[in-house]
């Protein structure tokens, strides 16, 4: 047992019956007409104190938005039929979006629309209750394939992964034609203990050339989704030639479907896989800590959104938290490609598409992918103070030939020449 709470998200997918995608839907459409209602009441009061100073200032928080749902379920009486708990899960995502819109990271929330922004998820806490059976939740495994959704009822999925966990939600969404349910899983124990004490310590430059680049030298390609990619895109421009809501419209959006779903399931399987061999094999892992939302901004952005690095970074830092592994990213403006990981001479003219270079102060030449990642594990290995060989000088030998001698020094200290 530990202190620390793991949290653990298991997506399986289901087949409704008739009536129950019927009710999936109307608590789905009741969850956008409650978010859309709270978000247009928030703006006509941000509206009253702005513009005609009436009343004061206010944020939009849980108090706020229970007040408001308590007031729609009165003047709109079908409200009492939708499940309470994803009523209130929709306002929690209001509040969320305002959090960002006033830490200035995102913009202002925005209204669901059907085509352009639509709700195709709802999220349904689970309530424990007492009966003679015990504390049980609303939601909870009845059987090896069955799982009890508090209004819902029973529902049959296709397969279960057995998570020694704590039920605390359950999201059901429909996603590329197909209904699947998110079970997020409360863990009050880690998995330490799986993996063997000691590793490698390990730097890792990501990239759209070379997906991932150790310091270690090893090199790990992204995924193949060439011929994937090409079938989506001939069924999205075969798609738009025809008429919405057609009956060769939905064949063919079936296809579409089914291809995205077949290039998410590529790739978050091989994330999976990669981030789990990382994680076994590495005792202390360093990574860069990337402006994403920044990159996409540029016109290599098509290859950065397809690629998926945040989503891989993600897996690896949850899992190395789980599995007892150190995990550490280094700032953002770090130059670690610039930086000769020999004598830590900056070079200020290295072009982008350099892949190649020799540092003009030890004359040491580099390939760029390896010698960041070695700057990447060189300054994680910084920040946490740990013990690293450093270069302290550099004797000529010949041309263009040194003698390199390095000491162990501790990171917290000037470490002299890097």
């Amino acid at each position: 047992m530990c202190d620390k709470t793991f949290i653990l998200t298991d997506k399986v997918e289901f087949v409704p019956d008739e009536e129950m995608e019927k009710e999936l839907w109307f608590n789905i459409n009741a969850s956008a007409f409650v978010y859309n209602k709270t978000l247009e009441y928030s703006i006509y009061r941000e509206n009253l104190v702005k513009e005609f100073g009436i009343g004061n200032k206010f944020k939009v928080n849980r108090t706020y938005t229970q007040k408001i749902v308590k007031t729609l379920k009165k003047h709109y009486p079908f409200l009492e039929d939708a499940d309470s708990t994803c009523l209130q899960a929709s306002t929690d995502r209001l509040i969320k979006a305002y959090e960002g819109y006033y830490d200035h990271r995102t913009g202002a929330p925005r209204f669901k629309k059907r085509k352009k922004n639509p709700v195709t998820s709802i999220t349904l806490r689970n309530n424990f209750y007492d009966t003679k059976e015990g504390n049980v939740g609303t939601i909870r495994w009845l059987s090896e394939n069955e799982l009890r959704v508090t209004k819902l009822g029973k529902i049959t999925v296709k397969h279960r992964r057995h998570i020694k966990g704590q039920i605390k939600e359950a999201t059901l969404k429909y996603e590329n034609g197909r209904w699947y349910v998110c079970i997020v899983y409360e863990l009050d124990e880690n998995r330490h203990g799986e993996f063997s004490y000691g590793g490698l310590y390990v730097g890792i430059d990501v990239g759209i050339t070379d997906f991932l680049t150790f310091s270690n030298g090893k090199v790990i390609a992204k995924p193949d989704l060439k011929k994937i990619n090409g079938r989506i895109q001939y069924y999205q421009q075969k798609l738009d030639g025809k008429k919405e809501g057609g009956s060769n419209w939905k064949k063919t959006l079936k296809k579409l479907h089914k291809w995205i779903r077949k290039k998410n399931n590529v790739v978050n399987d091989y994330y999976h896989k990669i981030s789990y061999n990382i994680v076994k094999h590495c005792q202390f892992i360093a990574m860069e800590t990337l402006n994403i939302r920044g990159m996409l901004k540029s016109n290599l952005s098509r290859s950065i959104h397809e690629i998926g690095w945040g989503k891989l970074i993600e897996m690896i830092k949850y899992k190395a938290e789980l599995y007892g592994r150190e995990f550490v990213q280094i700032d953002r403006w770090f130059p670690s490609s610039k930086k000769c990981h020999v004598c830590g001479e900056i070079n200020h003219d290295l072009g982008r598409e350099e892949r190649e270079w020799e540092c003009p102060h030890c004359h040491a030449v580099h390939q760029r992918d390896v010698n960041a990642a070695k700057n990447i594990l060189d300054e994680g290995l910084r920040a946490t103070g740990s013990m690293v060989l450093c270069l302290v000088d550099f004797i000529p030998n010949g041309e263009n030939k040194f003698i390199y001698k390095y000491e162990w020094k501790c990171f917290v200290d000037t470490p002299g020449m890097a």
